[in-house]
């Protein structure tokens, strides 16, 4: 359980800071700010997926509501209007808020009357509930809801017209409304019993806080197609239903609904070896149970995982890559919310921490099936298709990330059958980077390692880009790509040794793995030591030469592995990157001392495009941290170190996205969270080092 008391949640500048989300396992979601006020573009109560896990669209923003207790009306809703006004300022009515059993509520207090708010979502439906509970006092109240519409894309605004509206139909306990020709219809509908009366109306000009601060449009119109009243008791509930499912659909009955929510809550943290008793957690306690925090975070890695369909249309060549024999649906992993889908670098990143501690071990190996299915010219998609579209493949780590990802299920399991399946794909993407593939990526002859880059094209995982300017330039042979080259080479040697005497396809035509691998290491210890600074240089045979930039993507030549650096060489990179990178949520990206250092990652999105990659603090960085203080000074020193860092990170999971880790963070201190609330790799790494096969704690 994370709690906002209340004199936080009645300071609305630091009250619109903390965001909650619930997810539906389909790429759907709500989420909005602790008060109900929206502050993006990216909020609402139903976010539906219509063509999972993408095209998610806005269907039902907000509820603003009313209560009558006597001769009494207290507005409920707060809003954010045109210069700073605030209307109506519910918020100074909340109690508390609370995130218990994996479902957010707000407790309104309106003098003896306590009316619990809370929101969740149908798991596998783009359907949400937003229920009303009136808890204590002993007068009834009158509630009138305003259910807030609009039918859009999430990267889009909706303005409204005086011309305009939305068709809404009555139907029993509720409406359907359909915004225009062609809209799909979604359903609002109450239970017990309401009373529906049609206003179809547009609330002008809201205005979205954090938009203006991304330097984007922010203002908005909402459409309320009518209002629901009904008179509430003391003990009792009321439920408003937002779905693009008819409310008569069988398989979504209200009754039982939050019992279900709170089933599927207890089962993931069962499934995790987490005692349900673990939703006690006091953000700011040092006491707090590692297991309390890593149940959040063993919650927020659900979020992530979605459905995606595959099929043999997809497929250029039937039979490559992997069996279709059973086209469908594949789990998926979404690299962030709000706005980012599923892609090739930021799966193989975050399936480790995201699986393993859950125990999800067979979804994880389906999604290294479903990738395989779609390798081309030796590489997996950086952007996994949409059902029709043509894969986009820029990317030179991606799929040598996925070597490290078949090693470790295989050890974490004890089983080779992925690793088996997957081997004649796997050799003939080393054969095929050793011959050379798409966007210049090739073993480079004359030393083994690998170079990667052509112009305008950003291959590594630092890919901002504006227009045509590159930002951070990294053609020739990233430091981190090299590492993670060097392990693939690794992993193949000894899969082909406990292969050893098996009948696979491909193994004797298969190259000599071992022997590529040590040609590699000695030219990366060679070649890659930057002396006068005592690290690893960040890019080497670049078209400006060799790049000494400090930054953190030489960590996967101390994480990967054992045998890139020599024992000196390691502690020396070790001490530098922690003397000048590590902060309490993660690693700049680029030293501070550097001319081309930004301290804060805000303005326009060119702006924040110039600091994504250039002193940002990125959290999925403290995972290869961690493994490097692990394999270069031993799991007791990397046990010390992460508990160091808990402190900072338990408050966070109180603040801006809740109960989850931020993309980012600002590189000078106080570190400010900013883009996505909730990032993926940023939650798996770690969670996989609090909890589960590699964990420290």
């Amino acid at each position: 359980m994370i709690i906002i008391p209340r004199e936080i949640c009645i300071d609305l500048d630091r009250a619109l800071d903390k965001e909650w989300l619930v997810a539906n396992g389909l790429g759907g979601y709500a989420s909005s700010t602790i008060t109900g006020a929206n502050t993006r573009r990216y909020h609402g109560l139903l976010v539906a997926a219509l063509r999972p896990p993408v095209e998610r669209t806005v269907l039902l923003a907000k509820i603003d509501e009313e209560v009558q207790v006597g001769d009494r009306i207290y507005y409920l809703g707060t809003n954010e209007y045109p210069n700073g006004k605030i209307h109506p300022d519910g918020f100074v009515f909340i109690e508390e808020f609370r995130i218990c059993e994996g479902i957010p509520t707000t407790i309104f207090r309106m003098g003896d009357v306590v009316l619990h708010k809370s929101v969740w979502m149908e798991y596998g439906h783009n359907t949400t509930y937003v229920r009303y509970h009136h808890v204590g006092g002993i007068e009834e109240c009158l509630l009138t809801l305003h259910p807030m519409c609009t039918y859009r894309d999430y990267h889009s605004m909706l303005q409204g017209s005086f011309d305009r509206g939305m068709a809404v139909e009555p139907v029993e306990e509720g409406c359907k409304v359909t915004a225009h020709e062609g809209a799909l219809p979604y359903w609002l509908v109450v239970h017990p019993h309401a009373e529906f009366t049609p206003t179809g109306v547009w609330y002008w000009n809201f205005v979205y806080r954090r938009e203006i601060e991304r330097g984007f449009d922010e203002r908005e119109d909402l459409y309320v197609p009518g209002v629901f009243r009904a008179t509430l008791a003391p003990g009792h509930s009321l439920t408003l239903v937002a779905s693009i499912e008819p409310p008569d659909t069988p398989h979504l009955p209200v009754n039982g609904a939050l019992d279900r929510a709170k089933r599927r809550w207890r089962g993931l943290l069962e499934a995790a070896g987490i005692s349900p008793q673990m939703d006690s957690y006091d953000a700011a306690s040092p006491a707090t149970p590692v297991e309390a925090f890593a149940a959040q975070l063993v919650l927020a890695a659900d979020s992530f995982i979605v459905r995606r369909r595959v099929s043999r249309e997809n497929e250029e060549d039937e039979g490559k890559g992997g069996s279709t024999s059973q086209p469908g649906w594949v789990p998926a992993v979404l690299a962030g919310y709000h706005w980012f889908t599923d892609w090739g670098r930021d799966t193989m990143i975050s399936l480790p921490g995201l699986m393993l501690p859950s125990g999800r071990t067979r979804e994880a190996n389906q999604i290294l099936r479903a990738f395989a299915m779609f390798v081309r010219d030796g590489l997996i998609p950086n952007r996994f298709p949409d059902v029709g579209d043509m894969p986009e493949y820029n990317t030179a780590d991606a799929t040598l990330w996925m070597f490290a990802i078949v090693d470790r299920l295989a050890a974490s399991t004890g089983s080779l059958s992925t690793a088996r399946e997957l081997y004649p794909l796997l050799s003939d993407i080393i054969a095929t980077h050793v011959r050379g593939t798409r966007f210049g990526i090739g073993m480079d002859p004359a030393d083994g390692l690998l170079y990667a880059g052509e112009q305008g094209v950003q291959l590594t995982w630092m890919d901002a880009r504006v227009d045509d300017w590159v930002v951070t330039p990294r053609t020739g042979k990233p430091v981190e790509i090299n590492a993670l080259w060097h392990n693939a080479l690794c992993v193949m040697d000894r899969l082909s040794a406990a292969l050893a005497g098996e009948v696979v396809p491909g193994k004797e035509e298969a190259p000599d793995f071992g022997a590529l691998a040590r040609r590699a290491a000695t030219s990366f210890r060679e070649r890659f030591w930057y002396e006068p600074g005592g690290y690893l240089y960040d890019v080497i045979d670049g078209p400006q030469g060799d790049d000494p930039s400090l930054r953190p993507n030489q960590l996967l030549a101390l994480s990967s592995g054992k045998g890139l650096l020599t024992p000196e060489q390691a502690a020396r990179v070790l001490a530098v990157v922690r003397k000048y990178l590590l902060t309490p949520y993660g690693l700049r990206t680029l030293s501070p001392d550097d001319p081309g250092y930004r301290p804060r990652i805000i303005g326009s999105p060119r702006e924040r495009d110039a600091a994504y990659h250039n002193g940002t603090v990125w959290a999925w960085l403290l995972g290869p941290y961690l493994d490097a203080v692990r394999n270069t000074q031993g799991e007791s020193a990397a046990r010390a170190e992460l508990q160091t860092l808990l402190p900072a990170l338990r408050r966070h999971l109180a603040d801006a996205g809740l109960g989850t880790i931020s993309e980012i963070f600002d590189g000078d201190p106080p570190h400010t969270p900013r883009g996505c609330i909730s990032q993926a790799w940023s939650v798996a790494e770690v969670l996989r080092q609090v909890w589960g096969p590699d964990r420290l704690l």
